[in-house]
């Protein structure tokens, strides 16, 4: 049987798709509380799953907006690129780029937290949502959470990690935002020199093992990141 706030947030789905274009505002919290004779409570666990879907965004202080089609919203919710477009509808695939075993550089090893010139698997690869390209991704992987040969580039990496005993619980991430090179804009379809996001990502198990270095490049025009912060205020 399904939650209340479940049913809530597919009749707004239907409500959207029907009736409302990208960036339309909502019917308020009080409003859709009487509409759906629910508590507040219900409302705001169905405004964010449909944020988490990326169908809808808060503005503070304003209200909640139809997303646009053609903007995939991130949350800081720790999901793969596969989860978060299979959970918007669209269908996730992988363009091999590069695999090959490297010598882990300065910056690498740190990030892994192994020695110099330790030996790693490197994965590059085009990702893309129903064919369209949408980023970049560089994945770096110690030879003792996964050697190259037990890579299948045709299924998802955290699966196989998670198969493997690796499964990935926390991650780190720094946000950028950069100019492609040309060749990162002819792989992902934008004009040379197009401004882009950058998200660099260590992984870790709950043991605290690092997994996996990951680089991420993201077409900005197709991809944000949602995040929600609360104020401190304790002095």
């Amino acid at each position: 049987m399904a939650h209340k706030y479940e049913t809530v947030a597919a009749d707004i789905r239907e409500i959207i798709s029907t009736s409302l274009a990208p960036h339309d505002a909502l019917p308020s919290e009080r409003d859709l509380m009487t509409r759906y004779d629910v508590s507040r409570m219900t409302v705001r666990a169905a405004i964010a799953k449909l944020v988490d879907e990326g169908r809808v965004y808060n503005v503070h202080g304003s209200g909640t907006y139809v997303g646009s089609i053609d903007l995939f919203s991130k949350t800081p919710k720790l999901t793969s690129f596969t989860e978060d477009m299979t959970s918007r509808g669209y269908v996730a695939s992988s363009r091999p780029l590069a695999l090959a075993r490297i010598d882990a550089d300065e910056d690498i090893a740190r990030r892994l937290g192994v020695p110099v010139d330790t030996e790693c698997t490197h994965l590059r690869r085009l990702r893309l949502a129903d064919n369209n390209p949408m980023a970049i991704e560089d994945v770096y992987l110690p030879r003792t959470v996964m050697e190259i040969e037990q890579l299948h580039l045709d299924q998802s990496l955290y699966v196989q990690l998670t198969e493997a005993g690796h499964e990935v619980h926390r991650a780190e991430q720094e946000i950028q935002a950069i100019m492609l090179s040309e060749e990162d804009s002819r792989l992902l379809g934008v004009p040379n020199g197009s401004a882009a996001l950058s998200v660099e990502r260590v992984s870790t198990s709950r043991r605290g093992l690092v997994i996996e270095f990951a680089r991420t490049i993201y077409r900005s025009d197709r991809y944000s990141f949602h995040i929600a912060v609360t104020r401190d205020n304790e002095k």
